[in-house]
């Protein structure tokens, strides 16, 4: 198995000097500064590395030099394809095309070189691309050209192949600023980093690098500054803005024993904070990670429109000779040599290279600002055609932890329900049980003042007992089960007037001077979003199923509650991999969202696994979704998200295959001039990008009903 270390130096080494996003096997430039594509490494050498003012500088300068002398080459060109020269007779007009050749030839150095270097290594490799369709479109009009000009007879087309180059290199260009837009988000989150940390060390404080604090270092933060490193706070109290990397933007109140993040942003108060992550352990190190992981793993759709690009392009260069032949046949060799030009040209598949991977890179990027990690491109494609949704319960459904429902005194009796929940409280401090916490804890919430205990001693799985001194009054209380309170003779006749108890919960009773005094009721309620949650999936047009090892009852009461109608229980981890199973073999595509080490097994097995952020270790690994904050109305969205995707790439596809047909069709019959084409290519272009940069956005109402119809 390869370690985190290494695929992170992997995935490092493939990433594009220029946009971020990855680069496949066939980049450009050397090993140390690999880019996606031309336009990337032509970018970076105009605006990248500011650092290099020579490069920069002499970037700009050839660029603009071949845009000058491709305008000049149309201006003249304009001219002698009107009248405006007809008098100046022949020698006149030789010269002016002597001087189009001029001009045009430092532009097919300046720019067409770098596309026939890239042809060369393709074709070294055996393969044909894009490349080969300019290279071989610019070479073919100049020599045609410069043939004509020397022999002094024939058209020239000069201005089709400066005006190509040049029109192709600012697609090229606008194509690089897509794909920066597109890895945006990853440079905002490296952007998060602060430079430097306070380390306190027995000497005082020491300010060092981000990427030297270790963990068990302290480190102080002060108000406005970013945390430096994974932690917990060992002093000060303040608010943290964590929407990085949980996508909640309300900040975090913080106190002491509170987890922190590297890259959160600490509010109003100074804080000390004991490192437990630091350098690439991080949680931002491993979001940054796991995002460019699944972006440099190709989707079935990107691998499938990557195929038909390959051979999409022999197939141009067969129309573009038979275009040519046909014409010579008619007897128009002019006509010949534009129509196969015109084919060359319009054909370049450029927009059908990035129909759908920058669509993918650009929801994985949003669904990462939003905090959800996609692992993988195939999880995304997966995620648009889910069908069933299976939730498991405790952790997932439910907050995975005892709260205090209620509590009830008994009929007739004399104390209040604050009152009987401060003697209850106040002895269950003294309980390591989860129960004892839980009550402890909501009557700190409710401001109630607790007392102090002497004598404690617990039973397990039955109750306590302890002497409880409250507001000047000192007593006897015992709490725990029915049973318990009476094989310690108590009066337990009042519990029968209760009423029953849903399935689930479980009861805590309290009692001093030999009588029960109140009742708690405590269950593990459902998340507050959950409800809705589950609603929205099913308005998605998706079934939604409970799938749990709890008791029938419990689980039953709380799919009543959600609308949940599809609920398995009582399965162990082999159990669930059955339903999974059986769901599968029904034709469902399979969601399973849960966080427990019992959900690991099913999470791998379903079509898409969904790690809650709260979960174990375990599930986070499996999962191919993992949610960095543990709302369930992520998952609608998600889904919303992946079926936009789907949609966006289909038509992408559709737009890119229907405008190549139809133009290769005006070019081979000769109504489609190059120049032209060259900027109906762009056209195009500019739409894929386009459409795939809308994601960035939330969609509209539209668009969200388009997809739930997908």
């Amino acid at each position: 198995m390869v370690s985190m270390n290494t695929l992170s130096a992997q995935v490092t080494r493939s990433l594009c000097q220029h946009c971020g996003l990855p680069v496949g096997p066939l980049g450009h430039g050397r090993e140390e500064q690999r880019f996606c594509c031309y336009g990337c490494y032509l970018a970076w050498r105009i605006v990248g590395d500011q650092g290099q003012s020579g490069p920069l500088a002499g970037i700009l300068l050839r660029f603009g030099i071949a845009a000058v002398l491709a305008m000049n080459v149309m201006m003249i060109s304009l001219l002698l394809y009107s009248d405006a020269l007809i008098g100046i007779g022949e020698q006149a007009r030789h010269m002016f095309r002597w001087a189009l050749l001029g001009l045009s030839a430092p532009v097919l150095v300046i720019l067409g070189v770098p596309f026939l270097h890239a042809a060369g290594r393709d074709l070294g490799r055996g393969l044909v691309r894009m490349d080969l369709l300019i290279g071989v479109g610019a070479v073919a009009g100049f020599g045609v050209s410069a043939a004509h000009v020397i022999s002094n007879d024939g058209h020239i087309y000069f201005d089709t192949a400066t005006m190509l180059l040049v029109l192709v290199t600012l697609g090229r260009l606008m194509e690089a600023s897509a794909r920066v837009e597109a890895s945006r988000a990853l440079q905002d989150l490296a952007k998060l980093r602060p430079a430097l940390a306070r380390i306190i060390t027995d000497s005082g404080e020491e300010s060092v690098p981000a990427g030297q604090v270790r963990v068990g270092d302290k480190v102080r933060v002060l108000p406005g500054e970013q945390v430096p490193t994974d932690g917990v706070i060992i002093s000060g109290l303040s608010t943290v803005q964590e929407a990085a990397m949980t996508g909640e933007f309300n900040p975090r109140v913080c106190r002491p024993g509170d987890r922190v993040y590297a890259g959160s942003a600490n509010g109003e108060g100074a804080v000390i904070v004991e490192s437990t992550a630091a350098g690439g352990a991080t949680l931002l190190s491993r979001i940054e990670r796991l995002v460019r992981q699944a972006q440099s793993q190709r989707a079935p759709i990107e691998r499938l429109a990557d195929r038909m690009s390959g051979v999409f392009v022999p197939v141009v260069f067969a129309l573009s000779a038979g275009a040519f032949s046909y014409w010579i046949w008619q007897g128009d060799a002019a006509k010949g040599g534009m129509s196969a030009l015109a084919v060359l040209v319009v054909a370049c598949p450029c927009s059908l290279g990035i129909a759908t991977s920058l669509a993918i890179c650009v929801a994985i990027a949003r669904a990462a600002r939003d905090g959800a990690l996609i692992r993988t491109g195939e999880a995304l494609e997966k995620l648009a055609k889910v069908t069933a949704v299976i939730f498991d319960k405790t952790g997932t459904l439910t907050e995975g932890k005892p709260t205090l429902e209620d509590i009830t005194c008994c009929p007739g009796s004399d104390c209040t329900s604050g009152e009987a929940l401060s003697w209850l409280a106040t002895l269950e401090s003294h309980s390591e049980h989860a129960l004892g916490h839980c009550i402890a804890s909501a009557a700190a919430a409710r401001g109630l003042a607790l007392g102090a205990v002497d004598g404690f001693r617990a039973f397990p799985g039955e109750g306590a007992v302890g002497t409880v001194s409250l507001n000047g009054t000192t007593r006897p209380v015992l709490a725990g089960t029915a049973a318990f309170l009476s094989r310690h003779s108590v009066d337990t006749g009042c519990i029968a007037q209760f009423p029953d108890p849903a399935p689930g919960e479980t009861l805590v009773f309290v009692a001093w001077d030999g009588q029960v005094r109140a009742r708690a009721r405590l269950a593990d309620a459902p998340r507050p979003e959950a409800a809705q949650a589950v609603q929205e999936i099913t308005a998605l047009g998706l079934s939604v199923g409970l799938l749990s090892g709890d008791r029938r009852e419990a689980c039953e009461h709380l799919a009543s509650r959600l609308g949940v109608r599809q609920v398995s229980t009582e399965c162990d981890p082999t159990a669930k991999l059955a339903e999974i199973a059986a769901l599968r073999e029904e034709g469902h595509t399979v969601a399973l969202v849960g966080d427990g080490i019992n959900d690991a097994p099913a999470l791998a097995k379903a079509d898409v696994g969904i790690a809650m952020g709260g979960g174990t270790d375990l599930a986070r690994e499996v999962g191919d979704v993992v949610l960095l904050r543990s709302n369930l109305l992520a998952i609608p969205s998600l889904v919303r998200l992946a079926r936009d995707t789907h949609h966006v790439i289909r038509r992408n596809l559709f737009w890119a295959f229907g405008y190549n047909l139809a133009a290769i069709a005006l070019a081979f019959s000769g109504y489609l001039h190059p120049l032209i084409a060259a900027l109906v290519m762009l056209g195009s272009s500019l739409f894929v990008i386009q459409s795939s940069l809308r994601l960035r956005r939330d969609p509209s109402p539209q668009v969200r009903e388009a997809s739930t119809t997908a």
